[in-house]
């Protein structure tokens, strides 16, 4: 196992951090250049990204683990699709990197891996509902700002 977790170790920097930008401490692999490549380059980079998830199936990965990879992977597609930002975002998320760590904690630990990563899930969700309900108070705050000034 030890093979596999150096070759998904070498992988995942190769996607992330292979390269220097001279005279700083800025490391970047080949997932940020794919998203260079306008309209599909972030999708074949997620693409891409998907070995580490598979890689955690065929260990037994549960279905948290699962889900706490696909966020990071999704976020990378997602928010790296975003012109300039993107790829400075793809600079620093890593997510390749992220996912090789935990496919490590997997191999070293299933129980922990998963508890961890429920809590990650729970987390998600729990911020995702005040995400929601935030907008719902903003929506209807505008809707009586917009009737006060209406009537």
């Amino acid at each position: 196992m030890t093979d596999k977790r150096n070759s998904n170790t070498q992988f995942a920097n190769l996607l992330d951090s292979k390269f220097k930008i001279p005279g700083t401490n800025i490391r970047f692999g080949i997932d940020p250049l794919l998203g260079l490549v306008p309209g599909a380059g972030d999708w074949i980079a997620g693409v891409i990204s998907l070995y580490f998830l598979i890689r955690a199936a065929m260990q037994g990965g549960k279905a948290s683990v699962l889900a706490r990879m696909f966020v990071n992977i999704l976020l990378d597609v997602l928010l790296g699709s975003v012109p300039v930002l993107g790829e400075i975002f793809d600079v620093y998320w890593k997510a390749n990197i992220k996912n090789a760590e935990i496919l490590q904690e997997l191999e070293r630990d299933p129980d922990r891996t998963t508890t961890d990563s429920r809590f990650f899930i729970w987390f998600l969700v729990v911020q995702f509902i005040v995400l929601i309900i935030g907008m719902l108070f903003l929506i209807t705050w505008l809707i009586a700002e917009v009737f006060a000034l209406l009537f």
